[in-house]
Order: C-alpha cells, then sequence, then structure tokens
C-alpha cells in the first residue's frame, strides 16, 4: 500500500509506524473523494473509514473494529 498506492519510497515505508500509515491511507481516501469531479464533495459529516482501509488495519493489528 505505501510504496504502490501512496507512491512512497520503499524505505520510508518501512520505517513508518503502522497506525501514521492508516492515517496517510485514510488522508489519501478523504482527498480523492473531495478531488472527485463527479462527486458531491466534502459531505456535512465526517465520512466514515472506508472498508478497504478497515480491514487492513484488522488484517495488520488483529483486531476488531470498535463498534
Amino acid at each position: 500500500m505505501a510504496t504502490g498506492w501512496l507512491g512512497w519510497a520503499p524505505d520510508i515505508a518501512w520505517r513508518t509506524p503502522l497506525p501514521e500509515l492508516f492515517i496517510a491511507m485514510d488522508a489519501k481516501i478523504e482527498w480523492a473523494r473531495m478531488t472527485n469531479p463527479f462527486g458531491s464533495g466534502r459531505s456535512a459529516e465526517k465520512p466514515k473509514p472506508t472498508t478497504v482501509a478497515e480491514k487492513l488495519r484488522q488484517a495488520l493489528t488483529g483486531r476488531k473494529a470498535a463498534q
């Protein structure tokens, strides 16, 4: 994810703590939503974390999301 989707260099990706990686993924998703020319842009409420990012977080940490 870090080297492909986020476009980071491999050495930076290896040294980045997982919480920072998750924050960067969420920010990338939010940025893509806000800059989508076919979407409505920013909504009134804060968007929930995406399913993909949440599933990756669960897989890497071994924990279920807080409900």
